[in-house]
């Protein structure tokens, strides 16, 4: 009978480890990822053996450094990779698409009261969720903008102090050998939602008309964590499909005297003029877990049109990440339709209306709260093009020479160890159906 018990033992630890061994080696060598056979390698995503977490990456052309630290007759883009630490303030560090790794800032941000310094800023510990920029070199009048906590964070060349908010955030990257290189965002507004992510779309013309920032939110169904305003939950007239995310657009202001380097509010909006906030151009019905978002004007196209592609990246813990793209046209050929259509509200008799958009902390000068009937699109499957499925958690993106840059967080120090691709470095890809 004890002979027959320890065999009995055995048999059921046995079976435990085969299954263990089995379920092991399904997850981390049983998937295929066909779709990113169409995705290339490029640069090491920085930072990972210092235990950050990568969030967002924009894109930045100016000089190549020389070992003199003067700049030379040579080009490239630069990445800047917003990132959140285990420990200490978080930071964007840059890499040259040509020269690999440059170095890292810490962030700093406005702050009253216990924790700021003598010129009136604290150190940024937030998630640093998404970062995109407009500057150009040789102009100071560009901008960086930072995503997290419900605000867009600006940091505006002139009004920084700096000659250029980028190239400034390059040059002492460049230097930081000691670790205590920083830069300091002077501006934020309330983003009127839950600001995940970022991207800035250039038309590639010297007009800033059609050059437009886009901040959207990430959705997780079930997560108190992860949830958004109610508001946000509409249903496309076209697929019937419910969403719970926004996505904004704003339009591009480079003029010196503008501290968010964006559109504001009309002079006869009737909202006081210390409280003139950029101004939402447009909002997106867009699908939930999305992490990044990128635009791309087709080849050839007028610059004032909206032919091109949407791109955005879905993805949440372990699960492949998928990489939408829409046709942006098809996506904007719904201008008759208002934010009050779809966001409705119930009164005290139990009637349905139609709700504006309030931004939210800006008043009229009467006292009363601020709103617009924007144009609500609908990224939807309706306007879809193609998904790619690829490998888990796929962050932010940007464009560089018309490819989609990837940035990816499943290489960092929290994830490493259980992802099937532990993904070390940015991919890019063309969109093609």
């Amino acid at each position: 009978m004890k002979h027959k018990k320890l065999l009995i033992t055995f048999t059921v630890i046995f079976s435990v480890i085969v299954v263990l061994a089995t379920f092991i080696l399904i997850w981390f060598w049983g998937d295929e990822y066909p779709d990113f056979n169409d995705f290339k390698q490029s640069a090491v995503i920085p930072g990972l053996d210092e235990k950050a977490v990568p969030q967002g990456v924009a894109n930045y052309r100016t000089a190549v450094y020389g070992e003199d630290g003067e700049p030379t007759t040579e080009e490239q883009d630069y990445l800047f990779i917003s990132a959140y630490m285990k420990s200490g303030p978080s930071r964007i560090y840059v890499t040259g698409l040509k020269t690999g790794y440059v170095g890292y800032v810490s962030l700093k941000i406005p702050a009253e009261g216990e924790g700021a310094d003598a010129d009136g800023y604290a150190d940024y510990f937030g998630h640093a969720g998404g970062i995109a920029t407009n500057c150009k070199r040789n102009d100071k009048n560009g901008t960086v903008w930072m995503t997290s906590d419900s605000k867009v964070y600006c940091m505006k060349g002139a009004s920084s102090g700096y000659n250029n908010a980028a190239e400034e955030i390059v040059a002492r990257a460049a230097k930081n050998s000691d670790g205590t290189e920083s830069v300091k965002f002077t501006a934020s507004f309330e983003a009127n939602c839950n600001a995940s992510f970022c991207f800035f779309y250039d038309d590639g013309t010297t007009s800033t008309m059609n050059d437009k920032l886009y901040v959207g939110e990430f959705y997780l169904k079930d997560n108190s964590e992860y949830s958004t305003d109610p508001d946000h939950c509409v249903t496309s007239p076209k697929t019937g499909a419910t969403t719970h995310a926004f996505m904004y657009e704003y339009t591009s202001n480079i003029d010196v005297n503008n501290k968010y380097g964006l559109a504001l509010l009309s002079s006869s909006s009737g909202v006081k003029e210390a409280d003139r906030v950029p101004k939402v151009d447009a909002v997106y019905a867009i699908p939930d877990k999305v992490q990044g978002a990128a635009r791309i004007l087709k080849s050839g196209a007028s610059a004032s049109s909206a032919e091109g592609d949407l791109v955005l990246s879905s993805s949440w813990a372990l699960s492949n990440s998928d990489i939408r793209y829409y046709d942006f046209s098809a996506v904007r050929a719904t201008s008759s339709r208002k934010y009050s259509n779809y966001v409705k509200f119930t009164d005290s008799k139990g009637e349905t209306h139609g709700k504006e958009f309030f931004y939210k902390g800006v008043k009229k000068s009467t006292g009363a709260d601020y709103s617009e009937d924007p144009i609500l699109y609908f990224a939807d499957d309706s306007a879809l093009a193609r998904t790619y499925s690829v490998p888990s958690m796929a962050e932010g993106m940007c464009v560089v020479n018309r490819s989609v840059y990837v940035l990816f967080e499943s290489g960092c120090y929290k994830y490493s160890p259980f992802v099937r691709q532990q993904l070390r470095n940015l991919y890019y890809f063309i969109p093609r159906k």
